[in-house]
């Protein structure tokens, strides 16, 4: 006897349904710069049915949500790692590079001395420092 399939909820039909969309997506784009010959009118009144059919049989659909959903996971690790390195290497170190140039330093790591203050011991809630 066969197990009864598993009951999913709307959400998470709706995510498997959703993650149709993006070949639906490139076959649009495709067809906007010419490199298929079917309209981009189809393409847009298909991503509605495609929803629908994610959703309507979540079960022929789970394998390619699973493996769209490494996919992103992975690919959004490295987009948010490039993003961060480019924003590093466009703004942080030009402008550290231009403050040194013009003689600011922020941050003066080479003055004598220490900036610790000394306590005065314990003291009252009100005046911890």
């Amino acid at each position: 006897m066969n197990a009864p399939p598993a009951h999913r909820s709307l959400r998470e039909r709706f995510a498997i349904g959703a993650s149709l969309l993006p070949p639906v997506a490139l076959l649009l784009l495709a067809s906007r710069w010419g490199w298929v010959g079917i309209p981009a009118r189809v393409c847009l009144l298909a991503m509605p049915g495609v929803i629908g059919l994610g959703m309507g049989f979540p079960e022929v659909f789970a394998p390619w949500y699973r493996g769209f959903s490494r996919v992103r996971s992975w690919l959004g690790g490295r987009l948010v790692f490039g993003l961060l390195l480019g924003i590093h290497g466009l703004v942080v170190i030009p402008m550290g590079f231009f403050m040194r140039v013009l003689g600011q330093r922020p941050i003066d790591g080479a003055r004598s001395g220490s900036s610790w203050v000394r306590s005065k011991g314990y003291g009252s809630l009100r005046d911890p420092f």
